[in-house]
């Protein structure tokens, strides 16, 4: 009888010990966030206006000139933002860098930023983001192209 009992009990343990694994082989990982998917190194290279009403792309230009380039830098909580302009002797140079600060909020889908150039935060609306894309709308756009009644959206397109 002892044998049957302690049988049991090691067929009980060996049960257990396999769903225990289960279910920590099957948890969600915290590290794929869409906050993780946020940082790297962004490059505009396309601009698109889409409709406020279903988010169909209106008009998309890619950005070839030089005053138009820019990019992200995000790194855990920091960022580096930079701007370019054309020297007219055939380069395209950085003509502003902006540091700061940012966070993430997820469900809201909006990046504060505080910058070290001025002390007023400002927030940019996150349309969508991949691994190798990030959408970022311009909130100043408040223009309505498609005269639908509803204002739509400019958005900048990065890629990594």
């Amino acid at each position: 009888m002892s044998y049957l009992l302690k049988n049991n009990t090691l067929k009980k343990l060996i049960l257990i010990a396999f769903a225990s694994l289960s279910i920590i082989s099957c948890r969600k990982d915290d590290d794929e966030k869409e906050e993780s998917l946020i940082l790297g190194t962004w490059n505009l290279t396309k601009t698109q206006l889409m409709s406020g009403k279903d988010n169909s792309v209106l008009f998309s230009e890619a950005v070839t000139d030089c005053p138009d380039k820019r990019f992200y830098i995000f790194s855990e909580n920091k960022y580096t933002l930079n701007i370019f302009k054309d020297n007219f002797v055939g380069s395209c140079v950085v003509d502003e860098t902006e540091n700061g600060e940012f966070t993430y909020d997820e469900n809201q889908k909006k990046i504060t930023f505080k910058s070290t150039l001025t002390n007023n935060p400002y927030v940019i609306t996150v349309n969508s983001v991949t691994n190798n894309e990030l959408q970022l709308i311009d909130s100043s756009f408040g223009f309505d192209a498609n005269n639908d009644g509803i204002s739509d959206k400019y958005v900048m397109v990065f890629n990594k």
